[in-house]
């Protein structure tokens, strides 16, 4: 992360809920609905960043027993190339290591090149691709993030 920025990792709240709304219309063309965003389970680990008490970002994954997933990360685009996502990232891959997890997995859009760049930098490697899987047609490609001790 840059380090003039001071940014704060926080629990996802019904109150961030139009914060979040607007990051992820900002990223997505079919974000998630508020009932997705909203939606819980035993599993979830949601957060939001926050800089200066502005919503920057929201997190959303699940840690199940050794394995862990990352659903969502997305940014509010002018805070984008600031280190906020890999703060995330690395975050997260502490909290799994924390849990006893092996692996971090994820699916990301075959057209959506600066997020597996950012997802390989990060030391995520392909392991799948679902051909067809998204709405407008693009292949999900499966990565995984192996969780060392």
């Amino acid at each position: 992360m840059k380090k003039n920025l001071k940014i704060e990792i926080t629990d996802f709240t019904p109150f961030h809920l139009k914060q979040v709304r607007d990051i992820l219309r900002e990223n997505f063309e079919n974000p998630w609905s508020d009932s997705h965003i909203l939606a819980d389970n035993p599993f979830s680990v949601k957060k939001v960043v926050l800089l200066d008490g502005e919503v920057v970002a929201f997190f959303a994954g699940e840690i199940i027993f050794s394995e862990a997933s990352i659903t969502m990360i997305a940014v509010k685009g002018k805070y984008q190339g600031k280190g906020i996502g890999r703060h995330l990232i690395d975050w997260f891959y502490s909290l799994s290591k924390k849990e006893g997890v092996k692996n971090i997995w994820l699916e990301v859009s075959s057209r959506n090149k600066k997020a597996i760049r950012f997802y390989e930098k990060r030391g995520f490697l392909l392991q799948d691709i679902r051909k067809g899987y998204y709405r407008d047609g693009s292949d999900a490609l499966v990565m995984r993030l192996p969780v060392w001790d």
